[in-house]
């Protein structure tokens, strides 16, 4: 991963390794390394990441340890942003092969919330860029400053949906989310959650709680709508009629 990256970046970048706990402390000269001394799980190796490379960056590219960059992987996203300056996060199409049958497929992006499950096509999407609403972060170009607005990944949710989760907050908040079929990644699938038998359930219920509103749910219980009403946690609506009598 290391090595395909200084050849197919495409541009002068530095590289940090975020080494979460493995047996054997990773070293190499050409690159920083962060040592995590406990497995920790993605969304905190990538925070942590983030966070050791400060504010001298404009951009951080996010790059699983499973996936193979094609040439120019970053220099194409890079080139999209520096033109879209309201594109947050900009991700790279991911090949993938299927272990149960040998088939090869293109990921590009993600097409529920939940499962998790991408819009995978034979060829390459023709369009230079696709907005959407999410995308795995697992070759993708974050903006530092969309990261400063709207701080880190939700380290609830140890291996999955956190990056989900992310792009629905930058959605939110203004920021693009973009495939940029040209930029392409090798993914080999689920190498890190399956060594690792993670269940991907509990990251699952979190973000459901999240979109379904049961925290706030739960504060509404307490604290009041119109503190000078008394309104707790409830709200009534006039119910208004219609010439013919029929409510709507």
């Amino acid at each position: 991963c290391v090595d395909l990256t200084i050849k197919n970046a495409g541009l002068d970048c530095d590289i940090f390794v975020v080494d979460d706990g493995s047996e054997e402390p990773f070293e190499d000269e050409r690159v920083f390394v962060l040592r995590l001394q406990k497995n920790s799980g993605f969304t905190n190796a990538v925070n942590q990441g983030i966070l050791a490379c400060g504010d001298r960056y404009n951009y951080i590219h996010l790059l699983n340890n499973d996936a193979e960059p094609e040439p120019d992987f970053i220099k194409n996203l890079f080139q999209i942003m520096e033109d879209n300056p309201v594109i947050g996060i900009a991700s790279s199409s991911r090949t993938i092969v299927m272990k149960e049958n040998g088939k090869r497929f293109i990921e590009n992006f993600g097409v529920d919330l939940i499962s998790g499950y991408q819009m995978c096509t034979e060829v390459d999407i023709p369009d230079e860029i696709v907005y959407v609403e999410w995308v795995p972060l697992c070759s993708a170009l974050l903006r530092m400053e969309m990261i400063r607005y709207i701080g880190l990944l939700d380290r609830r949710m140890r291996n999955h949906c956190s990056d989900n989760d992310y792009c629905i907050r930058a959605n939110m908040n203004g920021w693009n989310v973009a495939l940029v079929p040209r930029s392409k990644v090798f993914h080999h699938q689920q190498v890190t959650t399956g060594a690792n038998r993670n269940d991907p359930r509990k990251d699952q219920d979190i973000l459901l709680e999240k979109i379904s509103g049961k925290k706030y749910s739960e504060f509404m219980k307490r604290l009041p709508l119109d503190s000078g009403t008394g309104t707790y946690g409830k709200l009534q609506f006039m119910i208004y009629q219609k010439p013919n009598g029929k409510g709507f």
